[in-house]
């Protein structure tokens, strides 16, 4: 636990070449629970339980490409922990050096989020929740 605010693990967001064949693959292999499909900003997606956390799988955009590791690539792209208080907790991780690729903004009313950088690009996404 880092002093000063409490951290709640959210969920593992990953980008696919083939939702279908994900999807059927963790729900086949790990016995994953399909909550909903839809569709995210164009792509094919879906909302999976495992083992308590969520896994959001989002399929190829057209004329998407992979690329390689970065902003936007196959494999995964963030995970997600939850906080209390998130100006809180992005002051105490800037105090620490720890860098931020998106500064905390409201998404939608209720909703707050950030995104840090991790070791080897590793991108970790804070939210906050209004109560």
């Amino acid at each position: 636990m880092v002093s000063g605010f409490d951290l709640i693990f959210d969920h593992v967001h990953l980008y696919c070449s083939d939702l279908d064949a994900t999807e059927k693959w963790f729900t086949a292999c790990f016995d994953a629970e399909l909550l909903r499909r839809r569709t995210n900003k164009g792509a094919p997606a879906c909302d999976l339980r495992l083992g308590g956390m969520i896994i959001f799988l989002r399929g190829q955009q057209k004329d998407e490409t992979i690329a390689k590791p970065g902003p936007k690539h196959f494999g995964t792209d963030h995970f997600g922990f939850r906080v209390r208080d998130l100006a809180s907790a992005a002051s105490e991780l800037k105090r620490r050096g720890v860098e931020f690729d998106v500064e905390p903004y409201e998404t939608r009313p209720g909703l707050r989020v950030a995104f840090v950088r991790g070791p080897d690009d590793i991108r970790i996404e804070l939210l906050q929740y209004d109560e």
